[in-house]
């Protein structure tokens, strides 16, 4: 994996973050305003998702630091 691949995929982990972050006080703002459960359970639902996401992109980088011998490599 080359530098610059490696910054994409923490860009784009930290673009996940802030979704993730964003669905879920969605979530809890609907669930304190009252809303039904089926109102907001999709939005629980995807911030699951989205740490699913992430966690493939750092077992990406992790593999990717362990094939190397090294951090990364340029390209």
């Amino acid at each position: 994996m080359t530098f610059e691949q490696a910054a994409v995929l923490v860009e784009s982990a930290s673009e996940l973050l802030t979704l993730g972050n964003r669905l879920e006080t969605i979530a809890h703002a609907l669930a304190e305003a009252g809303e039904p459960q089926a109102h907001y359970q999709p939005l629980v639902e995807a911030t699951g998702q989205v740490g699913t996401a992430m966690r493939g992109i750092f077992d990406a980088l992790e593999a990717a630091h362990a094939d190397g011998g090294g951090p990364f490599h340029e390209s």
